[in-house]
């Protein structure tokens, strides 16, 4: 992921973006999505307009990006352990990685 990607998704976040639960379609990389617009943290495709309504989390629940981030992967890393795609398992990898960085960025804010 570049750096420009990785600022833009950091920005999103913090904005008020939300962790999308489905991967990109391109990469299965991390998607965010703010205003309708889903945006890929991996590959940096935008997708047409979406709706929150499955991704919303209910009223009560305000997890932080932080949390999202974390849950995120923890679902990667338990697809990762059955994945037997190398190429799926890179790509998995990639996504981990760059929700790591991700992480790191936001815990210096």
């Amino acid at each position: 992921m570049s750096e420009d990607l990785r600022k833009k998704a950091v920005e999103m976040l913090l904005n008020g973006a939300t962790l999308v639960g489905e991967p990109c379609p391109y990469c299965m990389g991390v998607r965010i999505i703010k205003d309708g617009n889903a945006f890929c943290v991996n590959c940096g495709k935008q997708g047409r307009q979406e709706t929150l309504q499955s991704t919303q989390e209910p009223a009560g629940n305000k997890d932080s990006p932080l949390e999202k981030l974390e849950q995120k992967l923890k679902e990667l890393t338990n697809e990762l352990s059955s994945e037997k795609d190398y190429e799926k398992q890179q790509q998995i990898l990639r996504s981990i990685s760059e929700i790591i960085s991700v992480k790191e960025k936001l815990k210096k804010l």
